[in-house]
């Protein structure tokens, strides 16, 4: 594969990954919050969460946060993930530029 193609390819992932790490970023915020309020949500108010298309009742509060934090850990995780493989991405988008610059 040529260095051009190489960098066509390198500069489309950059862009998909740029867009994942958005998104989930947008998702561990948004379940924050919800964390947050939950803290303050008074006992004997009704809770509800998102499942699939309907809303359900949640009774077991403690579940529920439970559920939240370990979903948070595992957007983090990823989102962690996503930035090394963005920071290997844009050494190799430096490398092939140069490489790209010399060959003209």
């Amino acid at each position: 594969m040529d260095a051009s193609t190489q960098l066509q390819e390198t500069v489309q992932e950059l862009q998909l990954i740029a867009q994942q790490a958005g998104s989930i970023s947008n998702q561990i915020r948004e379940m924050e919050n919800t964390l947050t309020l939950l803290g303050t949500h008074q006992d004997g108010n009704s809770m509800f969460k998102q499942s699939g298309g309907i809303l359900v009742q949640v009774d077991d509060k403690a579940a529920l946060v439970e559920e939240l934090k370990e979903g948070l850990e595992k957007f983090q995780s990823h989102v962690q993930h996503l930035v090394e493989r963005e920071t290997e991405l844009r050494d190799l988008y430096e490398t092939l530029v140069k490489k790209l610059e010399v060959s003209k």
